[in-house]
């Protein structure tokens, strides 16, 4: 039977940080997301803590999810049902699927369903050679004649290391400890992509990656046996950017196609709107100082459909942010949007990544201060979209925001002052692609 009827989309509500902006700042939530991911959870075949383990899927608001148990899940293979939904997450340990069924699962790869498999997902369909290929991987459970049998165990603590800080599923991600399962001696296809590796004598080194089976992209990743896993911060992104990558739902690391708005050697491109000593160039990196008058940097022309990517570093206490779509005069907070940059205390709407002001994010990014971050900001038409360190914190419909809904669809880039009393801001890396519009 299906567990769930209708779709479910877990949202977690958040918390307000303690304020200590100013006045205006009251409690914008973060717009409803449409065309949200549909997630197909495949289970059964295998025990596990059922209600810990679908947290993993709360707290994302651009996905739903809804379960299918095997063997009944294999009629979400068929051509009929296949329309409705987007991504498939294995998460099962079945073995018995017909003929007809196995037809319609490699067709469904060939054509482009994106795939993640978890954990004991890599023991399913023994008897069937091509789930190896598929997964990209095998546990063997009765080892045939040549073969050697893959072995478990239990309450094991890894220390995972990043294999590719460069891949949309692991930027912006270190490595980190983990208590979970061990798997030793799994069959793998070689050419995949590595994505996490660990260093342990009962298990295997590779234990994440990604290939394609036909045209869909797949990624498997050995972690997930129980609660310790399942609570793990570092478990549950490594989940939900894996089925944003495989959806497609990521933004490509390529810098192909862009421009660079900033040289790297002076300000050369842009206008000063305020004290020009606020600003200085130094071994590449844009900075103002607390307290400088800067005010703003104005790019030389406007912008309407683009992708703006800028890498920014706040000091403890700082305050910026980068404009978009503002007019040449007037506060560029108010004449286009401002996506905020801060290490203080702020709440939802007005911290780091928020349209400030006007759209709350959701998730909350890291703002830490002293370390280099990354905004990826799309803007097509009256959607903005805020991807902070590859989290897609906002995305917004302007025409839904009242706030919003009276912005201009073209304007110039900013790049803001650290305007607070206290704290630092320094860009390096600002880059521009612009888009054909409605792209």
């Amino acid at each position: 039977m299906f567990i769930h009827k209708t779709w479910l989309c877990g949202t977690l509500v958040p918390v307000l940080a303690a304020s200590t902006a100013t006045a205006q700042e009251g409690r914008v939530s973060a717009p409803p997301r449409d065309n949200k991911l549909r997630v197909l959870v495949v289970t059964g075949g295998h025990d596990f803590e059922h209600d810990e383990f679908f947290k993993v899927f709360t707290g994302h608001p651009d996905m739903t999810f809804r379960e299918a148990v095997q063997p009944q899940a294999q009629e979400w293979f068929a051509p009929a049902r296949a329309g409705e939904y987007d991504v498939m997450v294995w998460y099962d340990m079945w073995q018995q699927m017909d003929e007809t069924g196995r037809n319609n699962l490699v067709a469904l790869l060939e054509k482009g369903k994106p795939l993640v498999a978890l954990h004991h997902a890599i023991g399913s369909y023994q008897d069937w050679p091509e789930a190896l290929a598929i997964r990209g991987g095998r546990y063997v459970i009765e080892p045939r004649p040549g073969e050697q049998g893959s072995s478990f165990l239990h309450d094991q603590k890894f220390r995972v290391h990043v294999a590719d800080p460069r891949h949309p599923i692991t930027r912006f991600m270190k490595d980190f400890d983990i208590e979970d399962e061990a798997y030793k001696n799994l069959q793998v296809l070689p050419g995949l992509h590595a994505l996490l590796t660990v260093e342990h004598p009962r298990n295997d080194r590779l234990i994440a990656w990604t290939h394609r089976y036909g045209k869909s992209p797949v990624a498997y990743i050995q972690l997930g046996h129980d609660g310790k896993a399942f609570r793990n911060p570092h478990y549950r992104r490594l989940v939900a950017q894996a089925i944003r990558w495989a959806a497609g739902r990521l933004p490509d690391p390529s810098e192909e196609g862009f421009t660079p708005l900033f040289n790297g050697r002076d300000l050369d491109g842009w206008t000063v709107v305020g004290n020009p000593a606020g600003f200085a160039v130094r071994d590449g990196i844009l900075r103002s100082e607390a307290g400088s008058g800067a005010q703003w940097l104005r790019s030389s022309r406007e912008y309407g459909d683009f992708e703006l990517r800028v890498e920014w570093r706040v000091g403890d206490q700082g305050n910026a942010g980068v404009f978009v779509r503002a007019a040449r005069d007037g506060n560029p907070w108010e004449t286009g949007s401002e996506i905020q940059i801060s290490n203080e205390k702020r709440d939802d709407a007005h911290c780091t990544g928020s349209l400030y002001g006007s759209a709350a994010v959701d998730p909350r990014p890291d703002e830490s201060a002293d370390v280099w971050h990354e905004f990826i900001i799309r803007c097509v038409g009256p959607r903005i979209t805020v991807f902070a360190d590859n989290l897609p914190v906002v995305d917004v419909d302007g025409r839904k925001v009242p706030a919003l809904k009276n912005k201009p669809l073209k304007g110039y880039i900013g790049l803001q002052d650290s305007h607070n009393p206290k704290g630092t801001i320094e860009y390096r890396k600002v880059l521009i692609r612009e888009l054909k519009p409605g792209a």
